[in-house]
């Protein structure tokens, strides 16, 4: 049997990478994107099985880009996982910290770390598209006087040490990911759907909404609201549900079609359990 091929954004040792290989074991092959649209493409063009997205970090929050193209292409949540982020500043071999003078990294990463920036402000901040491309860079750097912001895992490619450990702001920090297939992979057992849904803009029509939703007794681990900017008479939002019994979950989308403008489900998938993900590491 082959290894599934798994389109990620970033490069090997990236936390996309990272979290391919928590998810489907070691036994992959990746297939490196420059963006979350190109990995998109490449699951619509069947030029990989799946792809890897984030979604959210405790940090940082949502992206909210990426709602948007799973719904733009048309893909399918098979699947979660959770990845600690633990964050240090990366430099070459022999460099101090009092020698940098430029940090390079993800915007995500950048944007975990904005108290260690804030104590280093004298030091040049410059956003870029991966934290394993990034540490590429400092490592061409003959310089010495960049560094990156990023994983502990990135030493294992690149010839880099550690110069900060651990200068992200919340150090139980964790990202989730979604795992995204152009077929409807259900699993046997799902307890965990993604919905959006097109909720009209009136008075308590959102609470109309989470009435039924509190009726089934569904557990909403999320609510993101999606901006849409050529509409105002809809605001689309974004539901994590969490359910024993799909067919009663089933019954309540059904409900839930009733009284809104539109509903899209997601994805049904099995959901990884953020104690057993995180806070276990």
């Amino acid at each position: 049997m082959r290894n599934h091929e798994i389109a990620i954004q970033g490069s090997v040792s990236s936390f996309h990478d990272l979290a391919a290989k928590k998810y489907f074991g070691e036994a992959i092959t990746i297939n490196e994107c420059g963006s979350f649209k190109e990995v998109c493409q490449k699951i619509e063009n069947n030029e990989v099985d799946y792809g890897i997205i984030a979604i959210e970090n405790k940090v940082a929050g949502s992206i909210l880009l990426n709602y948007l193209l799973i719904e733009q292409y048309n893909l399918h949540i098979i699947g979660e996982t959770y990845l600690p982020i633990e964050l240090h500043l990366l430099g070459k071999k022999g460099s101090k910290l009092s020698d940098i003078k430029e940090v390079v990294s993800h915007p995500m990463a950048l944007g975990q770390s904005q108290i260690f920036l804030a104590d280093h402000n004298h030091i040049a901040v410059s956003e870029y598209k991966d934290t394993a491309t990034c540490a590429k860079l400092v490592e061409e750097d003959t310089s010495g006087q960049t560094a990156v912001i990023g994983g502990a895992a990135l030493l294992n490619s690149y010839d880099l040490e550690i110069l900060a450990e651990k200068v992200s702001d919340v150090q139980t920090n964790f990202t989730r990911f979604y795992i995204l297939s152009k077929g409807k992979d259900y699993v046997s057992d799902p307890n965990k759907g993604s919905v959006t849904m097109q909720i009209n803009n009136e008075p308590g029509k959102l609470s109309e909404v989470l009435q039924v939703i509190n009726k089934y007794g569904f557990n909403l681990s999320k609510i993101q609201s999606l901006p849409i900017p050529y509409k105002s008479n809809v605001y689309p939002f974004h539901f994590d549900f969490e359910f024993d019994n799909k067919q009663e979950f089933e019954k309540c989308l059904t409900e839930l079609e009733g009284i809104v403008e539109s509903l899209m489900v997601l994805g049904i998938y099995k959901s990884e359990l953020l104690s057993e993900a995180v806070e276990k590491k």
